[in-house]
């Protein structure tokens, strides 16, 4: 069939070949494109900021700590107000960890979030009544509470750097994804 067509309707139809290839290429660089803009997005806005919120978080619990240790130490209460404030900002990251859970439909780490915050909650108690105990009854009383203390303390930085190293995995992955489809655009 092609064999009868004149000579001009066979390089029209060449041409219109070749402009077929190389629209389904443009559209096949586009489609990798956008893929590409969306993977540097997820990691610019979710995944590397959700790395320095975790990093934030394990801030605030050693602040906490280190007040509430402080007070024990000193026998002043003014630093109680330190650890008030080292404990919201630990509440505010585990507040948009639950946001983003939410709204990604993650049942399984919302939950571990929510353990993250009762046991932060836990150390925070355990804390305070520790550095009363110092205070008021005295240092066997307060070394009563403090291994306690040590203890919910290092099991909230334990899970905190679980949540870290998924982040950083994630951040990776899509690192990798997003390498992989701009070697192969």
């Amino acid at each position: 069939m092609f064999k009868n067509l004149r000579i001009g309707a066979r390089l029209a139809a060449s041409f219109a070949a070749v402009v077929l290839v190389f629209l389904a290429g443009l559209l096949l660089v586009g489609v990798s494109f956008t893929h590409l803009m969306q993977d540097i997005r997820q990691i610019k806005e979710e995944t590397l900021p959700f790395v320095l919120v975790v990093d934030e978080m394990d801030a605030s619990r050693i602040g906490v700590q280190q007040w509430l240790t402080d007070v024990s130490a000193t026998h002043n209460r003014d630093g109680y107000a330190d650890a008030e404030e080292a404990a919201k900002r630990f509440l505010g990251g585990v507040e948009k960890y639950k946001q983003m859970y939410r709204q990604e439909n993650d049942t399984d780490n919302l939950k571990k979030m929510e353990v993250i915050e009762a046991e932060f909650n836990n150390l925070y108690a355990t804390g305070k009544e520790m550095a009363e105990a110092y205070i008021s009854k005295g240092l066997d009383a307060g070394n009563a509470k403090m291994e306690g203390f040590d203890k919910s303390s290092e099991a909230v930085s334990v899970k905190l750097a679980a949540f870290r190293e998924q982040q950083v995995a994630e951040a990776n992955s899509i690192t990798a994804s997003a390498l992989s489809a701009a070697q192969s655009t």
